[in-house]
């Protein structure tokens, strides 16, 4: 996720990205996404030359048991070689399979094929001269073979190609072979070498675009993902405070009480007093900067016992948390409300009087219903605490219940009644 972000930020012009795909000729990306195609691509293409180079191998070490039921001579002359290309094309299969780097394993594979080949060739140079263009064609065919089979890249495939294209033609006449042949060999080797870079290239622009496809598609699902989110989270949030709003404190509430069963858990409601008076008295733009500052002091001091404070509906809040003890919820309760107290906000309806909230709080050792109960609880409390002088913290009385707690069983964002 963390890389496509990073991909996504680097090409913010959509049009920009879709031009890599457009492109012509893919011989490579921009820097940040050639990283990328390397380290995706790269130990996949490994595997499969490591592989290859396994088959080569075994078939390598085959052709010396044919060397010897045709011809002892050349089985003599050629098995070291063939041993030796044997080992060599092991050894790749050994480095493919643990390397994440396509690059250098393509450059391994390619020496194992010219190894190949030029043990293939020295073959020919020892059988009788009836069969030496035999084994010269083999060589120039199992060349092609071995590179245009598998995943290459195109730089390590071009510098085979133009080596094989050296030699060849080269080796008979190294092996002593004469020059006979040598012009027949080198347009023959040439050939090969053009054709096989082509399939090369055209086989390396279709992994390109394969990949540009792929990470089309990706980047697609994470946009998409990340838009989702950011929705979710706009949904949860109240646009005034910040805090998260009464659809998240339910679905929260909600998932606590499943997590905790049958254990102890708290309610808190909390009301900013005679808040009807600051808004007569100040305005309503005013009320609002007053309530955001009253979310953010009791947000901070939730943050510091780990405790989640919610906007729940005017210029009430509330938080669900799990509470061993009704003394531990009400020590977090006090924290809240002096928390309140310590920003020493003015009330303009209350001359000499700063702002202040009144608490109500509820508390079940088991809670075997609907957190809506607990909540019922906690908002008889708080009339309590209205109705003892505000500015302080109440636990609930058997009472009936409160008209201000509406059930919300299948809706969201209610807004309860104001207390005032």
């Amino acid at each position: 996720m963390a890389a496509l972000q990073t991909i996504l930020a680097r090409y913010m012009d959509r049009a920009e990205f879709e031009s890599e795909i457009a492109r012509a000729s893919c011989w490579s990306f921009r820097p940040a996404l050639e990283d990328m195609y390397v380290a995706r691509c790269g130990p996949s293409m490994a595997r499969h030359m490591a592989r290859a180079a396994t088959v080569n191998a075994v078939l390598t070490l085959a052709a010396i048991g044919f060397d010897r039921s045709n011809s002892l001579e050349v089985f003599a002359a050629a098995w070291p070689w063939r041993c030796l290309a044997a080992m060599l094309c092991a050894g790749v299969a050994m480095f493919g399979f643990r390397s994440r780097d396509g690059g250098r394993t393509g450059l391994a594979y390619g020496i194992a094929v010219l190894a190949i080949m030029a043990s293939i060739e020295f073959a020919g140079v020892a059988a009788p001269p009836a069969t030496q263009e035999n084994y010269m064609l083999a060589a120039i065919i199992l060349f092609a073979v071995c590179l245009a089979a598998v995943p290459i890249p195109f730089v390590a495939g071009l510098i085979t190609c133009l080596i094989g294209a050296i030699l060849h033609p080269l080796l008979p006449v190294l092996y002593g072979a004469g020059t006979s042949h040598l012009l027949s060999d080198s347009i023959i080797g040439s050939a090969a070498s053009l054709t096989i870079l082509l399939v090369i290239r055209k086989n390396e622009i279709g992994r390109r675009r394969r990949f540009l496809e792929t990470l089309r598609y990706e980047l697609a699902a994470t946009e998409l993902s990340l838009m989702n989110r950011e929705l979710l989270r706009l949904s949860n949030t109240d646009a005034l405070t910040g805090l998260p709003n009464r659809r998240f404190f339910e679905a929260e509430a909600a998932r606590l009480c499943a997590e905790r069963g049958n254990r102890s858990i708290g309610a808190i409601l909390m009301d900013v007093d005679h808040f009807k008076k600051y808004n007569d008295a100040a305005g309503h733009i005013a009320g609002d900067v007053c309530l955001r500052t009253v979310a953010q002091a009791l947000a901070g001091k939730a943050r510091e016992d780990g405790v989640s404070i919610v906007r729940y509906g005017g210029e009430e809040f509330a938080a669900m948390i799990p509470a061993n003890t009704p003394s531990e919820l009400e020590t977090l309760c006090e924290g809240l409300k002096n928390a309140v107290a310590n920003i020493k906000l003015s009330h303009p309806g209350l001359p000499g009087q700063n702002v202040s909230i009144s608490i109500g709080l509820a508390w079940r050792d088991e809670l075997a219903d609907e957190p809506q109960s607990l909540l019922e609880e906690a908002d008889r409390a708080l009339y309590d605490a209205k109705a003892a002088g505000r500015n302080c913290i109440s636990w609930p009385r058997a009472a009936t219940p409160s008209p201000s707690i509406i059930p919300v069983q299948g809706v969201s964002g209610v807004t309860p009644n104001v207390h005032s």
